[in-house]
C-alpha cells in the first residue's frame, strides 16, 4: 500500500486492517517456527508468502483495485511514524518479492505493490476512537460480512495455509505431524495473540477471533485445507512420486518401523500399493481446480494400507492371530538360535502397554491444560487502564505493612 493510499483510510479502517495484520503475524510465527523444526526458508519467503498474498486479493481485502476497507472519504495526516509501519514484524511476508504466475492469475491485481511504507497517525474523531472499545473494525463487522463465495480467515485457516505451503514443498511434515506440533506447542497457535505487538493487542469481540480454547481437529483442519485451496484457485501441486515422503511406500516404511513390525512386511505393503493403484502419481498429486478437489491424506492412508496387510497376514479375526502366535512362540522357545517368527500377540501386548500409558498421559496433559493466557485480554483499553492504575496502587500498598485490609480488597478486586 503507497503512502498516497494510506492518507484515505479513515481511522476505522485502519482498525479494520488490524485483524489482517494480526493473521499475518501468525502465519510469519508459525512460518518462523515450522522453519526452526528444519523446513527450508522457501516456505516462508515464497509459497506462504503467495499463498497469503493472493488470499488478500480474492478476499478483496489488498493487491485489488476496490480493496473492501478503502474509502474516498479524506482524513487529516498528522505526521509520518516509521514506529507503526504495518509488516515491521513480519518484513519477508508481503515484501516485493517476485511471484509464481499462478499468483496474479483470475484476480485483479494492484500495480504497484513495491516496498511497504508505514502508514500514517491519523486524526479521528471522538466517535470513532470509542468504536475501539468494542475492538477492530474487523471485530465489529468482521462475522456482519458475508459475502458469497468469500473464505474468511480464522486461526485454524493458517494451519491450512502453513500444511498447503508444506503439501507444496514436498515436505516430510504430515497433516498429523502439524498437529501434533501445534499440541506439542513448537508451533504457535493457542494464545497466539501473546505474540502480537502492542499496536495489535485484543480488545472487545477481537477476542472471540483470535482466543481459541480448543485444539485443531484432524477432519476439521482437512476440510478448511480444501476449503482454502479451492477458494485461492490454485493450479495443480508439485507431483508426489515414488522418492517424495509423501509417497505410501516411504509413509508405510517409517510407519512399521515406528511400531516395531518386520521389515518384510514393507514388501506386502509396496505391493498392495501397486495393486490398488493409490501410488500413481495422478491419484496422489493435489490438485484444487480439478472437478472434485481433494488431498490424499497421506499418513492416514499409509496407516490404512499396514491394516490391510496385517488383516491379510493374521486376518484378525480375534481368533487366527491368536493361533498363528501359539505357533511362533512354541517355535521360539525351540530355536532359539535361530531368527525370531514374528510373534502377533507378544508384540501386540508390548505395543498396547505403550500406547495406553501414551494415551494417559497426553489425556492428563489436556485435562491440566490452562485455556487462560499469561497475558490478560481486556473488553477494552479504559478496562486495561484501570487495572494497571489498580496494580501500581496495589505494588504501592505492599511496600506499607499497615495497609494489610486494603491490599487484600484491591487483589479481590483485581
Amino acid at each position: 500500500m503507497q503512502m498516497s493510499e494510506a492518507c484515505h483510510l479513515s481511522f476505522r479502517e485502519r482498525l479494520g486492517l488490524v485483524c489482517v495484520r494480526r493473521f499475518q503475524h501468525i502465519l510469519y510465527q508459525q512460518a518462523k517456527a515450522l522453519q526452526t523444526l528444519g523446513v527450508g526458508p522457501e516456505l516462508k519467503n515464497e509459497v506462504l508468502h503467495n499463498f497469503w498474498k493472493r488470499y488478500l486479493q480474492k478476499s478483496k481485502q489488498a493487491y485489488c483495485k476496490n480493496p473492501v476497507y478503502t474509502s474516498r472519504r479524506k482524513t487529516t495526516v498528522l505526521e509520518d511514524n516509521p514506529s507503526h509501519s504495518d509488516w515491521d514484524s513480519e518484513p519477508e511476508l508481503l515484501s516485493d518479492l517476485s511471484c509464481p504466475s499462478f499468483v496474479e492469475s483470475g484476480a485483479e491485481s494492484q500495480p504497484d505493490v513495491h516496498a511497504q511504507k508505514p502508514l500514517p497517525i491519523i486524526k479521528a474523531s471522538q466517535s470513532e476512537t470509542a468504536s475501539v472499545c468494542s475492538g477492530s473494525l474487523d471485530g465489529v463487522e468482521y462475522s456482519l460480512r458475508k459475502e458469497k463465495g468469500i473464505v474468511k480467515m480464522t486461526v485454524p485457516r493458517t494451519l491450512a495455509f502453513c500444511y498447503l505451503s508444506l503439501l507444496w514443498q514436498r515436505e516430510t511434515i504430515t497433516l498429523a505431524d502439524l498437529l501434533r506440533f501445534v499440541e506439542e506447542e513448537h508451533i504457535p497457535y493457542i494464545n497466539a495473540f501473546q505474540h502480537f505487538p502492542e499496536e495489535m493487542k485484543l480488545y472487545g469481540r477481537d477476542k472471540g477471533i483470535f482466543a481459541i480454547e480448543s485444539w485443531p481437529n484432524y477432519e476439521d483442519i482437512y476440510k478448511k485445507i480444501i476449503e482454502v485451496a479451492t477458494f485461492l484457485d490454485l493450479p495443480r501441486f508439485p507431483d508426489i512420486t515414488e522418492d517424495c515422503y509423501l509417497h505410501p511406500n516411504i509413509l508405510c516404511m517409517k510407519y512399521l518401523m515406528e511400531v516395531n513390525l518386520p521389515d518384510e512386511m514393507h514388501d506386502l505393503t509396496c505391493h498392495v500399493v501397486k495393486v490398488t493403484g493409490i501410488g500413481e502419481v495422478d491419484f496422489l498429486t493435489f490438485d484444487p481446480i480439478a472437478k472434485k478437489a481433494k488431498t490424499v491424506k497421506y499418513d492416514v492412508q499409509a496407516v490404512a494400507v499396514i491394516v490391510v496387510v496385517l488383516k491379510l497376514l493374521f486376518l484378525l479375526d480375534d481368533n487366527l492371530e491368536w493361533s498363528l502366535s501359539n505357533i511362533a512362540e512354541k517355535y521360539n522357545e525351540k530355536n532359539e538360535e535361530d531368527k525370531p517368527w514374528f510373534d502377533f500377540r507378544k508384540w501386540y501386548q508390548v505395543m498396547k502397554k505403550a500406547i495406553d500409558e501414551k494415551k494417559q498421559k497426553w489425556e492428563e496433559a489436556r485435562a491440566k491444560y490452562l485455556w487462560k493466557s499469561e497475558k490478560p485480554l481486556y473488553h477494552s483499553a479504559i478496562d486495561r487502564s484501570v487495572v494497571c492504575k489498580r496494580r501500581g496502587e496495589l505494588h504501592f500498598l505492599l511496600l506499607t505493612p499497615s495497609n494489610n485490609t486494603v491490599v487484600e480488597k484491591l487483589s479481590i478486586l483485581i
